[in-house]
């Protein structure tokens, strides 16, 4: 068994259109799913820079796994030879894999050999977010580690103990509890706290995150314990043992903020996230250019799903998940978003764009109906898990071809 896998997700838009166009979408069966900031294929990225920041930690003993994901099927080919040609330079120093869409094609045509049912065959994919950690999670599996490190290529390492910190907190027992999910935090660049200077005017009445994170960011990171369970997590900096891996998937209905939401699924199965105030990473992410409409009504439909998994599974609980995410997941969660949806809207009127305005009325629109009132969470995880876990059986060991 390897001590540990890195796991490295890249995501990766058509050269054409200039940057404008980089948060191009693709279909799921539920919506389209939208990656906030796609490298152009004609432009750097910033995966080299993450790889050569390796250096910081003294040396890597783990397997590191990219995750070439790209924004359309038609360019996955040309995606798997961009992330080659990156990750080249380094296979001296690392032993380093690509997980392409041409290799999970060849993994699912060795599991399906195994007897792997279609079902859960259709978990490997690369479609959304939550099914990109999916993957990532598969790589900790397939080589069994004993642990698999969640790092974003949009970050850079600066703790040389970084790996160190990780080796002496997994299996820590806290308060009689082992430690199996490990949460680091970011520095953007120099700070756990986001700005809160340029939050919008149609943002701060009703829908101020970036405050409510904040408030979130001082209770757990800049006080107290240096491990304590955490009502949030980062998805860039998140450590969790094979045995999690193995018995909890990520939720593929889920379109943006899949860290959070695996942190409720691992509580409803009796498993702790804590952090670590020590462990931090820097995270330069490019700018989004994702429309303000657009991320008001994935940040609704995400809350409105999370608060119906709260509702259906008495293990969740709103006073555990404040002030964030749980500010967002109370009975009140539908009046913020149709006051919110409410300002921008007459801010789009003022700049004259008819395009604006017709979304916000759409996500008024979407958030007065039951949107999730016809699905069972509880049932909907239970096949879930049971699907995840045939996968997990079946890939345990098989390595990376």
């Amino acid at each position: 068994m390897d001590e540990f896998t890195m796991v490295i997700p890249s995501y990766w838009g058509r050269s054409e259109g200039g940057a404008g166009k980089t948060s191009a979408t693709r279909k799921s069966g539920r919506d389209k799913i939208v990656f906030d900031h796609p490298t152009l294929l004609n432009e750097e990225g910033t995966m080299g820079r993450l790889l050569a920041s390796l250096e910081t930690l003294g040396g890597v003993n783990g397997k590191i796994v990219i995750i070439s994901v790209a924004n359309e099927p038609a360019i996955a080919k040309e995606v798997e030879r961009k992330v080659d040609a990156i990750i080249a330079s380094f296979k001296g120093r690392y032993d380093i894999t690509n997980i392409s869409q041409t290799v999970l094609e060849k993994f699912k045509a060795r599991l399906a050999e195994k007897g792997v049912s279609e079902q859960a065959l259709e978990l490997v994919n690369l479609d959304n977010y939550a099914a990109v950690r999916n993957i990532c999670s598969l790589a900790g599996v397939l080589y069994g580690s004993r642990y698999t490190i969640f790092i974003d290529d949009d970050e850079v390492f600066a703790d040389p103990d970084f790996l160190k910190k990780i080796a002496e907190n997994m299996d820590r027992e806290i308060d009689g509890k082992r430690i199996e999910a490990l949460a680091g935090y970011y520095l953007q660049p120099d700070t756990y706290r986001l700005d809160e200077s340029n939050v919008p005017d149609w943002r701060r009445p009703y829908w101020n995150n970036t405050k409510a994170m904040n408030k979130a960011f001082e209770q757990i990171i800049g006080s107290g314990k240096r491990l304590k369970p955490t009502p949030f997590v980062f998805g860039g900096n998140m450590t969790l043992s094979l045995e999690v891996l193995r018995k909890v998937p990520f939720d593929p209905r889920i379109t943006r903020g899949e860290d959070i939401d695996y942190l409720l699924n691992l509580r409803i199965n009796g498993i702790m996230f804590y952090l670590d105030r020590e462990l931090a990473i820097t995270h330069l992410p490019p700018p989004s250019s994702q429309d303000a409409w657009k991320k008001v009504r994935e940040d609704a439909i995400r809350f409105l799903y999370e608060r119906k998994k709260l509702r259906d599974h008495k293990q969740l609980k709103l006073e555990e998940l404040q002030p964030y995410p749980g500010f967002f997941l109370g009975d009140d969660l539908e009046e913020r978003i149709v006051k919110t949806c409410e300002l921008l809207k007459t801010e789009y009127e003022d700049q004259d764009n008819a395009q604006g305005v017709s979304e916000c009325k759409k996500t008024i629109a979407l958030t007065k109906k039951p949107l999730w009132s016809q699905v069972e969470t509880r049932q909907w995880l239970e096949e879930l898990t049971k699907c995840w876990q045939e996968l997990t059986t079946a890939a345990e060991g098989m390595g990376i071809e």
